[in-house]
Order: structure tokens, then sequence, then C-alpha cells
């Protein structure tokens, strides 16, 4: 039995919208409006130096900054499951993991915001000096298996290839089974 070509279309086509309609909603496509965010929040920095503290393991609050600061480039487990409002396990030891961090280097960041995201914080690449070089706490994330690679496509300005970096960090920790990864692999 042979469909038509216009029938085989249309049936493909309308495979492709129901999928769409049943993806989960992008988390961090960007603010529906980045206007909004600027007449509430103002200008996009260049650059945010300050103490800061780990909301969660992607989230960062800065002493003094109203926006809080999204980390760029990663994902990580959430820090409360949805329907129970129990803190999860992977988001509490992705957050001890970045407090830790902050902890080496006194709480002190270095953020350059690349823009608003749709909840109107700042997404920002953040260094800390924990060590005699700056470490970028979104690779180290990544690298310790605390977190996955998110958005990588977007280019830095000032570092127009962190998302190979980042991409490059997180195929190194899931071939270790840092972190996170024996669990999200399934073997936990």
């Amino acid at each position: 039995m042979k469909i038509p070509l216009l029938a085989l279309l249309l049936l493909v086509a309308a495979g492709a919208a129901d999928a769409q309609q049943r993806r989960p909603p992008d988390s961090d496509k960007g603010a529906d409006k980045p206007s909004d965010c600027v007449a509430t929040m103002g200008a996009l920095p260049k650059e945010w130096t300050g103490e800061a503290f780990a909301i969660d393991g992607m989230t960062l609050g800065g002493v003094g900054l109203k926006p809080q600061l999204r980390l760029w480039g990663l994902l990580v487990g959430e820090l409360r499951d949805k329907q129970s409002g129990q803190e999860t396990v992977p988001g509490m030891r992705a957050r001890a993991t970045l407090e830790d961090m902050l902890d080496k280097a006194e709480h002190r960041v270095k953020c350059r915001p690349a823009r608003w995201d749709r909840d109107c914080r700042l997404v920002a690449q953040c260094t800390v000096e924990a060590s005699p070089t700056p470490i970028d706490l979104g690779g180290y994330m990544i690298a310790s298996g605390m977190a996955w690679g998110f958005h990588l496509e977007e280019i830095l300005p000032w570092e127009p290839r962190a998302g190979q970096r980042y991409a490059g960090a997180e195929t190194e920790a899931r071939k270790a089974k840092r972190g996170l990864w024996p669990t999200w692999l399934g073997e936990r």
C-alpha cells in the first residue's frame, strides 16, 4: 500500500508538532522580553565583583546585587523535588560543591554577565581566586561531575571556545564517573 506523499508529510508534521507540545519548557531560553529585565533591574552590567553565596548548584546571590547570578553554560539537578518540596540529594550535593569552592575563595567572585534569563537573573561566567590562577565556577562544576553542559552553542565574546571547553570537561567527568555521573547513568 502506497501512502501519498502529501499524506506522509502531514503525518510527519503532526508528529513533530505533537513532540514539540510534549517537550518540557526550556528553562533558560532568555527573557520573554529582555526589556522587562532592563526596566526592572537596569542595564546589563559589564562586570560584577563581590561576595557571593550559593543558592543552589548553579545560582549565586551576591551581596549588594539585586538580581541573582545564574552560572553560564550548565544545569544541575533540582535542589527541591517539584512535587514533594523535599530537597534532593543531587541538588544538595551540587549546592555543597559550589559553596565549598566559594568558601576556598572567601566567597569573592568576579562575574561577566552574558545576558538576562527569563527570570531576570544575570547569566554570567564567574570565576574565583581560589589558587594562583582564577577558577571558572561553571567549568569546575561540570568537571567535578555536579553539572552538565547547557546551551553550549552560545558564544561568549570574551571566551569564544568556552562551550567547547565545557563540553570536553563534561565528557571527561562522564568517562571518569565523577560526582553524580554514576547516578545519572543509572549505576546507583
